[in-house]
């Protein structure tokens, strides 16, 4: 278990939050010394307890659905055996960009152009999974989000969930909100994909650092970065690794829902909790996944009921929602919000079919 000093706590909630605030921004919001937050902010992320990632908007470029996948494997086969396949698999599937095995479970999500490659993403995995790996492969269950038809958190959500385990006397953490996105075509230059690509790649790149890798001044870096951001290319976000903290449960939800109750009451009535403490929330009329890093296995068993209860009092799900249960100490990740291999998938020149 991870032991933070008071300080350290305020500063991660404040970078969790807004991963673009200053040092004297945060300084100022909880009253501390703006060496202070410098410092904290280096040693935190040096230690590994916190990272940068650069979440693109993948709306913006030609994604029309993001996917979610689930199944089970064998229980017999080893696990480790089924790690090391599906990492292997991970290698020639640029579409995830979260993705994890363990417990005899697998669960993933996917960007994608349509529902062609949607199609060629399944027939990849039933593929790979032959011959001498066929005993590790999982049988999936596929969920599509269609951007026009779905809303989402597609940028992270990890601020209340950090709030509600420090359980510091300080404003709860405004939650990311479930929005609608349009689908749009790129309108990019090739020196802007390349620079877009650089920061998914690498988020705590200078722009001194980036212009040598795309091979163009840091001034032209500088003024396309922040083109990109302030349009909405690309969003920095500060996550916690926390597995590192000691956080023992990873849990995703997909619960089918009553067409019975329309899905604009659903989303004004239901309990905020379970979807504020969801760090990446996709919903559509029907159906809808959540996810949730629980710090304790104790937490999860005495709260399920009554994150649930008012979902089934008012009848609102169809059926009874699918859990899958992750130990972060035995699951493996296999690849966890890496955006470069879909960012350069997604901005190759490949053609629509």
């Amino acid at each position: 278990m991870w032991r933070f000093l008071h300080s350290e706590m305020l500063v991660i909630l404040g970078m969790t939050e807004d991963a673009c605030r200053t040092d004297s921004e945060i300084a100022d919001l909880y009253g501390l010394n703006k060496g202070t937050v410098a410092s904290v902010r280096r040693r935190m992320l040096d230690a590994g307890a916190i990272y940068y990632a650069n979440v693109p908007a993948f709306n913006k470029l030609g994604c029309e659905m993001i996917c979610f996948h689930t199944g089970t494997t064998d229980p017999g086969v080893a696990s480790d055996l089924k790690a090391g396949h599906y990492l292997d698999f991970c290698e020639s599937a640029p579409q995830m960009f979260f993705s994890m095995i363990g417990g005899g479970n697998v669960a993933f999500y996917t960007a994608l152009r349509d529902a062609t490659e949607l199609e060629e993403f399944i027939q990849k995995h039933n593929s790979f999974f032959t011959g001498q790996r066929r005993s590790s492969k999982a049988k999936l269950d596929t969920v599509m989000f269609p951007y026009r038809m779905s809303r989402g958190t597609y940028t992270t959500n990890f601020a209340p969930t950090v709030h509600r385990f420090f359980q510091l006397e300080v404003p709860q953490p405004k939650s990311q909100v479930s929005k609608h996105h349009d689908v749009t075509s790129p309108d990019l230059s090739d020196t802007a994909k390349r620079t877009l690509i650089a920061m998914v790649e690498n988020p705590n790149a200078s722009d001194r650092e980036m212009a040598e890798k795309v091979k163009l001044s840091r001034q032209a870096v500088t003024r396309i970065r922040n083109k990109l951001v302030d349009e909405e290319y690309v969003t920095k976000v500060c996550v916690p690794r926390l597995y590192k903290w000691g956080f023992e449960i990873y849990a995703v939800t997909h619960s089918r829902f009553s067409m019975e109750v329309a899905w604009e009451s659903r989303l004004k009535t239901q309990p905020k909790r379970p979807i504020d403490l969801s760090f990446l929330t996709l919903s559509k009329a029907d159906e809808g996944v959540t996810n949730h890093m629980i710090s304790r296995y104790q937490e999860y068993a005495e709260n399920l009921e009554d994150m649930l209860a008012w979902y089934h009092k008012s009848r609102i799900f169809d059926e009874s929602p699918r859990i899958n249960v992750f130990s972060l100490e035995r699951c493996t990740e296999l690849r966890v919000f890496d955006f470069a291999p879909v960012v350069k998938n997604l901005l190759s020149t490949k053609q629509k079919s």
